[in-house]
């Protein structure tokens, strides 16, 4: 006489079987969740922009010593030449890496934009320096062989 559909059957909640009017409890953990990695992806640049100011002042101390040296020497010595336009770059790094991680606080997608455009367009050799490992093949991918 009843039949018992099983498929019919859905698990709710808790909060579903309260039948809050519009109050649905998916769309909470939604926005819990989205709240959370919104708040973590700055907290991570914010970090990241911490020590990218620590990488930039040490850039630019080592900038300030191989220039003095540099002079000093009146830039007779190649590996010296070598390493204070090495030093130049890391400090453009640096402030690249810096403006696109303050950018990437309020706008994730348009900091990321910002440091890809730089490397794409003026630096393609950083990428092995300043990318992760376990990112550099993905980056890779935009550059052409």
């Amino acid at each position: 006489m009843f039949e018992f559909n099983s498929a019919a059957v859905e698990e709710k909640t808790f909060a579903d079987q309260l039948e809050l009017p519009g109050f649905e409890a998916s769309d909470y953990v939604e926005e819990k969740s989205s709240i959370f990695s919104v708040i973590a992806a700055r907290f991570f640049f914010f970090l990241l922009l911490i020590a990218d100011i620590i990488w930039g002042l040490f850039s630019a101390v080592m900038l300030c010593v191989k220039f003095t040296l540099s002079l000093l020497t009146l830039f007779r010595i190649p590996k010296l030449r070598a390493g204070l336009a090495h030093t130049w770059l890391s400090v453009k790094r640096s402030l690249v890496c810096a403006i696109a991680l303050f950018v990437a606080m309020f706008s994730p997608a348009l900091g990321i934009m910002f440091s890809c455009m730089y490397f794409l367009m003026y630096d393609s050799d950083g990428v092995d320096e300043i990318v992760p490992e376990s990112l550099r093949d993905q980056v890779k991918s935009f550059f052409p062989s």
